[in-house]
């Protein structure tokens, strides 16, 4: 039987910016059929779930299209000031509006000759829509305080994680727009419908995640455990729980008890805080903040603990960092920050 990193290395590819996973039935077929539909220039629309791998699946579509040595210009249309909308897009001639100090090419013509992603595209401001559709229909746009009309070569890609159609009969969604988007439409499913693709996913995570001296494999336990759950969050919650994990573990392998799912974060740290001691004290107050859908201050949590049951350990901070994999330099410097932050640092190992 295969090692399941040689399993991963057969069926992973990568893009210019980042890997990618697709060996589940489903995903397998969706990407052969994103590399067809890649040599094509119409619109694709992408549906699915937050997390699903959206983003991806665009990638994967520009790199196997002609347009693949021009831009990837993402756009996070959720995240753009109805305001702004029209100047982020098209751009802005000098003086077109109060600030406006010089001329500015918007998010098409920074995407010339290559692809523009439109990421939750049903959020996209409803006056805006028009002119995006004119664009697409034109290949021509008009920057803000301008007059001459700029031709543009652009491959247009959108996803969404909302029912378009639905959006169309609330009117929230141009009905003409929605059919020029999905010349060809794609269909993500969750990650719980591909459980094919978590193991490889989950090893591709390990990598990413594990530092010099960390886990370097899963044990068949924790692989159970992650094929088990029901993934809500998809891709982005199996990446916090796997580097989570690689804190957490205090082995070369991740076990099930590593494996800490986002909505049990809290308990989990709990249990497993350091031994109260004269020297080194738990600090529930850092855990319950830890496990409150916040990665950064989880991770953050789960090293100061890490370290601090090291030194307990350890006969000196030479010992402590080498069980730690990290330069004794480096842990004098994480024990002065958490002095600054304000956490209980033993004074015999905060030298």
């Amino acid at each position: 039987m295969n090692h399941p990193m040689s399993v991963m290395m057969m069926t992973q590819a990568t893009t210019r910016t980042q890997p990618f996973v697709f060996v589940d039935p489903q995903s397998a077929q969706i990407f052969a059929l994103a590399c067809r539909v890649a040599a094509s220039s119409i619109p694709v629309l992408i549906a699915g779930p937050t997390g699903s791998g959206k983003e991806i699946l665009a990638r994967v579509v520009h790199e196997a299209s002609p347009q693949a040595q021009g831009p990837f210009i993402a756009v996070n249309c959720a995240a753009i000031p109805a305001t702004l909308a029209e100047s982020l897009f098209f751009g802005h001639e000098k003086g077109a509006f109060t600030g406006a100090n010089s001329s500015a090419a918007g998010y098409f013509e920074q995407a010339q000759n290559g692809t523009i992603f439109l990421d939750e595209i049903g959020e996209m401001p409803l006056e805006l829509q028009p002119k995006i559709l004119r664009a697409l229909q034109e290949r021509k746009i008009t920057r803000l305080g301008g007059t001459r009309e700029i031709a543009v070569n652009v491959r247009v890609l959108a996803a969404t994680n909302v029912d378009l159609l639905e959006h169309t009969r609330r009117q929230r969604f141009r009905e003409d727009l929605y059919y020029r988007l999905s010349a060809f439409k794609f269909n993500m499913p969750a990650l719980a419908a591909r459980k094919l693709d978590i193991q490889p996913l989950a090893y591709l995570m390990l990598q990413k995640y594990s530092m010099p001296g960390g886990p370097t494999d899963i044990a068949p336990c924790a692989l159970e455990k992650l094929l088990s759950h029901t993934w809500p969050g998809n891709i982005r919650e199996l990446e916090n729980v796997m580097a989570r994990a690689t804190i957490l573990t205090q082995t070369p392998t991740i076990v099930a008890a590593d494996i800490v799912f986002d909505e049990s974060a809290a308990p989990a740290l709990a249990a497993d805080a350091v031994p109260a001691s004269p020297s080194v004290q738990a600090e529930p107050e850092q855990a319950t903040a830890a496990g409150e859908g916040n990665l950064q201050a989880t991770i953050q949590h789960a090293e100061r603990r890490k370290i601090l049951a090291a030194l307990h350990s350890s006969s000196s901070r030479a010992d402590a960092a080498k069980r730690l994999g990290i330069s004794q330099r480096t842990l004098r410097h994480k024990l002065q920050t958490f002095r600054s932050e304000g956490h209980r640092v033993p004074d015999a190992y905060a030298r």
